[in-house]
């Protein structure tokens, strides 16, 4: 890439009275994870390519976007016509631009965002113009990182696809395009503007994502160009800037060719001469996995005509690893032709040269550095690259990105994956396509695997790369929320039902199913009684059965723990009734101060709550139901009268806290549910009340509930102190 950075970077540059003007160019491959970039401390307007940050900052808001604001994006990405005035209002949403006396708002929605994304070297303009927004190239690519990513921490991954959509839509397109591979998808954002300067005065910019097509690409670029010469055409409805569109394109061309053929597709040129000067541009590169091209033959020639008797060494340095692959010497002069082939290369090289250093005359003339075809006969075997290290969770799919390439086209692809190391028996994973460089693989425990590709040209035999899968553990799944209003709520837990009634002494089943990603984990399930004790069993499959028997009455909210082998834990929580029908009944004769709130269909109302009970077991009930008793309550001030008709079972606990449980009327209309809840010494009532149109069980939606908040189980109920009258249970 130094190479073609060095190329692209010398085709845009243009020359202007004020001397030469390269262009910002930046390219990140996410393959390779291949960086490079021009210096950092140029800086240029952005122009409407800045609209690709606007969309940022609204995206990484908490919230969704309005209808209107999704209106102006789509207008500002696909309109060209409207797209200024949309992004003008959008840039004030994020309290960009001037307000109405004239003073620049602080914009800080962008300053923080650009933060987020690590450009710093981005900065919005004290003139409030959106379009004069100062950045580099490399900015603007830290800006794709983050949108083609997987990183959900500024930008989540439905906000990311939604952006890379409209870029994959926008309009209108030139620069990143050009020369762009074969079946690849061309994302990008483009800015022009004339910002009234003087001459050279258009700044023209594209910035995108090339991703796809037979090589699997994923890389991006940004092209930043000003002082582009431009003409107004008379009658043209918009100023159009054709001398920079074509400045962007021929770079973007370098760009996309010299990929193209470093991952072997030499159909883009077949033959390419470049003249440059000694002194390469100013450039950063690096690589994490630098990848060898079919580039198989490579030659220089320097010609030094002025300088007769001037000797110049060359040497032709491999760009990944530094190792000077060829050199030699050549003597000015006006014959002097120095030419030298070298076969069997691969890669990016840098031409060197050395001037003799006992001649104080500096070095001019050419170096010629070219490209071309193949060495006639000569095949070589494919090259192949795993992608970088990946992680993932256990049971869910995790993409890997490789590479592969030849001489005949693309070679045969197979991925094999092996445990590493730690890896518990029968621990393995699955690769979706294992034929495609792209691809998907599920594994069912966690762990280190390794993760091999292989590429095969059916002459030179396989060639292979590995990498690291680091795979997860993801707790079991039990499903369900605790005390839930019914059993479907509670997949997990099958029994017992919520608020089911069971008699003292009788035994108590529990059974939860659960599910785990990591289907070679194995789990221990665990059964925590509310009474003090608990059960532990080893699970059969993917269910526990574990019974338990309640020696007093009272309400339960029995917890199910699942834990598999790798740490990973899951609880669900059911709340029982266990009654006696010996154990005693209550009496209430009682007032209490009904705090504002309680009454749902009266929030503002307080007063007076006079309740009235008296259930009880009769002698020889079995229940759950009690034989005999009433609770009624009226609120003052307001028309809310219940009367129970049904009682459904009725708990006495030793430690006298009673709760009674119910159907009745509101106001004289059935279909309400209840429950009492009365503690004696000191007295205290609690009073729930909701339509069983919203379940069998209070739940969410309660009609009036003077502890609203508070817990269903008995101990946890927090009735409310009474200021008149008592609550006695009797044992």
């Amino acid at each position: 890439m130094t190479d073609l950075m060095r190329i692209a970077t010398n085709v845009g540059t243009v020359t202007r009275p004020n001397g030469p003007q390269p262009p910002g160019i930046a390219f990140y491959d996410h393959v390779t994870r291949t960086e490079c970039y021009t210096p950092t401390n140029r800086l240029y307007k952005t122009a409407s390519v800045v609209k690709a940050s606007i969309l940022g900052a609204l995206l990484q808001r908490p919230q969704e976007l309005s209808a209107g604001e999704r209106e102006l994006v789509e207008k500002v990405f696909t309109d060209r016509f409207a797209s200024t005035d949309a992004a003008g209002e959008l840039w004030k949403i994020l309290d960009c631009g001037k307000d109405d006396t004239g003073s620049v708002r602080p914009c800080r929605a962008m300053w923080d965002f650009w933060a987020a994304a690590g450009m710093t070297d981005t900065s919005a303009s004290d003139t409030g113009a959106f379009g004069e927004t100062s950045t580099t190239a490399r900015d603007q690519v830290k800006l794709l990182k983050l949108f083609t990513g997987h990183d959900d921490g500024v930008i989540n991954r439905e906000r990311r696809a939604y952006a890379l959509d409209l870029m994959k839509r926008a309009e209108p397109r030139f620069g990143v395009p050009s020369f762009a591979p074969p079946g690849t998808v061309q994302r990008l954002k483009v800015g022009y503007a004339n910002l009234n300067d003087g001459d050279y005065a258009f700044r023209v910019h594209s910035i995108g994502q090339i991703e796809g097509g037979p090589q699997a690409y994923n890389y991006l670029m940004a092209i930043l160009t000003d002082q582009n010469d431009e003409v107004n055409i008379p009658g043209w409805p918009y100023d159009w800037p054709y001398n920079g569109e074509q400045r962007v394109n021929d770079i973007s061309e370098q760009l996309n060719c010299g990929v193209r053929e470093l991952n072997g597709d030499g159909s883009c040129w077949s033959f390419k001469k470049e003249e440059c000067s000694v002194s390469p541009p100013e450039q950063h590169c690096s690589t994490v996995h630098p990848l060898r091209s079919h580039r198989s033959q490579h030659w220089v020639r320097v010609s030094m005509p002025n300088l007769l008797g001037t000797t110049v060494h060359w040497r032709l340095k491999d760009a990944a690893n530094g190792v000077i692959v060829d050199e030699g010497d050549a003597v000015g002069g006006p014959d002097c032709v120095c030419e030298k082939t070298v076969y069997g290369l691969y890669g990016s090289y840098i031409l060197l040269v050395d001037r003799d250093v006992a001649n104080p005359h500096p070095l001019g003339g050419t170096i010629l550095n070219y490209t071309g075809d193949p060495e006639p006969g000569a095949n070589q075997p494919p090259v192949v690259y795993a992608g970088p290290d990946v992680s993932g969770d256990e049971g869910s799919p995790i993409a890997v990105h490789g590479f592969a390439n030849d001489d005949d086209g693309m070679p045969q692809v197979n991925w094999s994956v092996q445990p590493g190391e730690g890896v518990d028996p029968g621990g393995s994973c699955t690769v979706i396509d294992p034929s495609a460089p792209i691809t998907q693989l599920t594994c069912n425990d966690d762990g280190t695997f390794v993760l091999t590709m292989s590429a095969n040209d059916g002459r030179h035999g396989a060639v292979t790369d590995t990498a690291l899968v680091h795979v997860k553990n993801v707790a079991p799944i039990l499903g369900g929320t605790a005390r839930a209003a019914s059993a479907e709520d509670t997949p997990g837990i099958q029994t017992p039902r919520p608020w089911q009634a069971f008699e003292v002494g009788t035994p108590v089943q529990m059974t939860a199913n659960f599910t785990d990603p990591g289907s070679n984990d194995t789990h221990v399930c665990a059964a925590e009684w509310d009474d003090g004790t608990s059960d532990s069993v080893t699970s059969t499959g993917h269910s526990c059965t574990i019974t338990h028997t309640f020696d007093e009455p009272g309400m339960y909210t029995i917890k199910a723990k699942v834990t598999d082998d790798d740490g990973g834990t899951i609880d669900k929580s059911v709340l029982v009734v266990v009654y006696d029908p010996d154990g005693g009944f209550a009496t209430s004769g009682a007032q209490l101060d009904s705090p504002v709130g309680a009454l749902a269909s009266a929030p503002g109302a307080g007063g007076k709550l006079s309740v009235q009970a008296n259930p009880a077991y009769k002698p020889g009930d079995t229940g759950p139901i009690p034989g005999s008793g009433k609770v009624q309550a009226r609120l003052d001030g307001t028309d809310f009268s219940f009367a129970a008709t049904d009682l459904q079972w009725l708990v006495v606990a030793p430690d006298e806290q009673v709760a009674v449980k119910g159907t009745g009327t509101v106001n004289g209309e059935a279909g309400f549910g209840f429950v009492l809840y009365g503690y004696d010494d000191p007295d205290k009532l609690r009073l729930v009340v909701w339509s069983t149109t919203d379940g069998e069980n209070p739940g969410g939606k309660v009609l009036y509930d003077n502890r609203r908040g508070a817990d269903y189980d008995l101990d946890l109920a927090e009735p409310q102190a009474l200021t008149g009258g008592s609550f006695q249970a009797h044992l």
